[in-house]
């Protein structure tokens, strides 16, 4: 199967994003645009979780998931963006990351680990008290088949390589976590 795939969606319940933004809306566009499959964002987000079991069901154990009701091809993956905010040398340093999870099972499990460091309830994609070493640690320890990676790299604010918050590499950023990371995702401002 090709797969034409936006991973880094949000929902209702991030700042900025349309209330309308259901999963039947996400299906409708996905659909419009040539997607076949489509992030759910934000499962840390518990009433958005409890949205997502509601709405779709497991498509064949592949870890997509497809509508209950409706028409749409289009498949799921359980997504999510949380920011990361900690000190590294002399700067704070503010990182969005991408996660995937294989099931809501895990997004479950995952979910459970980082309310240690932020309140989940507050948005979509919350703000972790965490660095980014522990974020790879926390989502993996919760399930090993998580994918972990930095958001949006190069846009100035709250990126990977930003220039106001961000690292020199990629290594500083992840430390001996690097080789855990398997994506990089560049973003609708990159040029």
């Amino acid at each position: 199967m090709r797969v034409v795939a936006d991973l880094q969606v949000h929902s209702p319940y991030s700042r900025a994003t349309s209330k309308n933004m259901d999963l039947k809306a996400l299906a409708r566009f996905a659909s419009m645009k040539g997607l076949n499959v489509v992030g759910t964002g934000d499962f840390t987000h518990p009433d958005w979780r409890k949205e997502i079991r509601r709405d779709v069901q497991d498509s064949s154990d592949s870890g997509l998931y497809r509508l209950r009701d409706g028409d749409f091809q289009v498949q799921y993956m359980i997504t999510g963006e949380v920011n990361t905010t900690f000190q590294f040398g002399e700067k704070s340093r503010r990182i969005h990351h991408c996660l995937l999870a294989p099931s809501i099972e895990a997004a479950d499990a995952v979910s459970d680990r980082l309310a240690k460091y932020g309140n989940l309830l507050s948005d979509g994609r919350p703000t972790l008290r965490a660095t980014a070493p522990e974020l790879v640690d926390e989502v993996l320890e919760a399930d090993r088949q998580c994918v972990v990676f930095p958001a949006h790299a190069w846009t100035p604010w709250f990126s990977i390589f930003g220039a106001n918050s961000g690292f020199d590499s990629f290594i500083d950023c992840y430390q001996d976590r690097s080789d855990r990371i398997f994506a990089l995702e560049t973003g609708m401002s990159s040029d």
